[in-house]
């Protein structure tokens, strides 16, 4: 919304910034006494003032509201990144070597299954030379197969849990940065 300041005080507002310069030309005068801001609140005009930088103060309340739908945005930005660092792909050194392996969501699951069947005659049988995993070799930028052993499976699942854990630690971590910050300005800082 765009709001209309007199002498630093809120007096009017408006979705539209030409309705607010064609109620400053029907005052007449003493134009150069009015500042026009977009501002996200929902504070009435005379709620808001400006101070000597000609910046917006807002109303303590609204500063609150404020700081509480960003702290909002900012959670969700942490969970969207949170996931996205879970299903990024991760290193794991199961087959003897570091290989990064994917760890969508699908990969996963898939493993997960796997893994509960490796002592069985189903694995044995199916895998013989071992169960077909493909990752990134050291810094190939092509994925290779790898044939990983019953144990192997076992500790590439351990791998991909702690690289879930180490994630979702670093998300709690920056959540706790979010609600302990005080100001928006506090909460913009948070990097991901």
């Amino acid at each position: 919304m765009f709001y209309l300041f007199k002498n630093k005080k809120g007096i009017a507002i408006s979705a539209s910034e030409d309705s607010l310069k064609n109620y400053i030309v029907g005052m007449g005068n003493g134009v150069d006494e009015y500042v026009i801001k977009n501002i996200s609140s929902s504070a009435t005009p005379t709620d808001l003032s400006l101070n000597e930088n000609g910046d917006v103060v807002f109303p303590k309340d609204d500063e609150e509201l404020i700081l509480a739908f960003q702290k909002k945005l900012k959670l969700k930005e942490i969970n969207e990144w949170t996931a996205s660092k879970i299903t990024g792909g991760f290193v794991s050194e199961a087959s003897g070597e570091k290989v990064t392996y994917d760890s969508d969501l699908e990969t996963q699951i898939t493993m997960q299954g796997i893994a509960l069947n490796v002592n069985s005659e189903q694995f044995a049988e199916k895998y013989s030379i071992g169960c077909p995993v493909r990752g990134y070799k050291g810094e190939e930028k092509e994925k290779t197969i790898q044939y990983l052993s019953a144990s192997q499976v076992l500790q590439w699942l351990a791998d991909l849990s702690i690289h879930i854990g180490d994630c979702k630690q670093e998300g709690w971590k920056k959540q706790s940065e979010v609600e302990a910050c005080k100001t928006v300005f506090e909460l913009n800082n948070i990097e991901l």
